[in-house]
């Protein structure tokens, strides 16, 4: 594919100050930023092209890795994405999915966990396309869900985003992630053989490596990332994720020198300062991306954490960044 969009793949690697031997090990993992950035200099290189989403429609169930083979012996869609993030720490440290319930729907999730500014719309058009290719070979090469969404903003040309994504495309949404239906989501794979998965876990098991623990903090942000933006973050909503009560979860976590009010301020600052330093955001859409149903509770509590509105901080980070 970069030969073909005229980019010399040896070069922009040495550009980035990856090693070329990247290309020939399959298994490597690589640096984030590195990567993100390698998409960034690429697409430049070639006008501004959807690179990460050209690169996704390539992606195969096998360029998931070893579980590729575990992956194809799923009952249903539901059971392959909970099996994905099974074993996630063999594919990314960076790049994990949620899936939401919401009414009759499902959203499958994407985070970008980065210490860049913004993730960067290449990484995630690139994570996103994967995830359909991976529903698309479950449901059916001709599938389409009901609707994908970026919270990045439209690009100049939907041509590539219509061809490969198919169905309703939503920029500058409140996350990034594809919405399937719940029938969809739980229809029975005809071919499963609970052997064959059988089989294919225990080899996996015997010879991947155990994930690193996740402390009870690490759980709660990541569940409170994709929590957020459908204003499902009450420490009920949580607790009953992570299968504990509300009283129990707060207990465990103070044993851990935190709370739950601690831990949610965090992740809003987080989510509430990348909202404010994109000028495609009103100050609106960044108090419903931190989980306010009003702009006025949004500006009392940045004004108690930050010392100031949400509208001046903006003003003052984007100014020093334009000067």
């Amino acid at each position: 594919m970069a030969h073909e969009l005229g980019i010399d793949p040896l070069r922009m690697f040495r550009q980035v100050g990856l090693d070329h031997s990247c290309l020939n090990s399959h298994d490597l993992m690589v640096s984030e930023s590195a990567f993100a950035q390698l998409l960034e200099a690429s697409s430049a290189q070639t006008g501004d092209a959807s690179l990460g989403l050209l690169m996704g429609a390539c992606w195969r169930l096998s360029d998931f890795g070893p579980i590729s083979l575990l992956l194809q012996h799923q009952a249903s869609l539901s059971s392959m994405l909970q099996t994905l993030k099974e074993y996630n720490h063999l594919i990314s440290s960076t790049v994990t999915t949620e899936v939401v319930t919401q009414g009759r729907y499902s959203i499958i999730q994407l985070h970008l966990d980065t210490e860049r500014e913004n993730p960067g719309r290449h990484p995630t058009e690139l994570g996103i396309t994967a995830l359909l290719s991976m529903c698309r070979h479950q449901l059916g090469r001709d599938w389409n869900p009901a609707s994908i969404h970026f919270s990045h903003g439209s690009p100049g040309s939907l041509m590539n985003h219509r061809r490969v994504l198919g169905g309703e495309v939503v920029f500058a949404s409140d996350f990034d992630g594809i919405v399937v239906s719940d029938e969809d989501m739980n229809r029975l794979n005809t071919d499963y053989d609970s052997l064959m998965e059988s089989h294919a876990r225990n080899l996996m098991d015997a010879h991947a490596p155990a994930p690193e623990p996740r402390s009870l903090e690490q759980q709660v942000r990541s569940t409170l990332a994709s929590l957020l933006p459908h204003g499902r973050h009450s420490i009920s909503h949580v607790a009953s994720t992570l299968g504990y009560t509300a009283r129990s979860l707060q207990r465990h976590l103070e044993t851990q020198d935190t709370s739950f009010q601690e831990i949610l301020d965090a992740v809003r600052s987080q989510v509430a300062v990348r909202a404010l330093k994109s000028a495609q955001l009103s100050v609106s859409e960044a108090a419903a991306l931190a989980g306010f149903a009003e702009n006025s509770s949004f500006t009392r509590w940045f004004g108690k954490h930050f010392h100031q509105s949400p509208s001046s901080w903006r003003q003052q980070h984007m100014g020093s960044k334009l000067s």
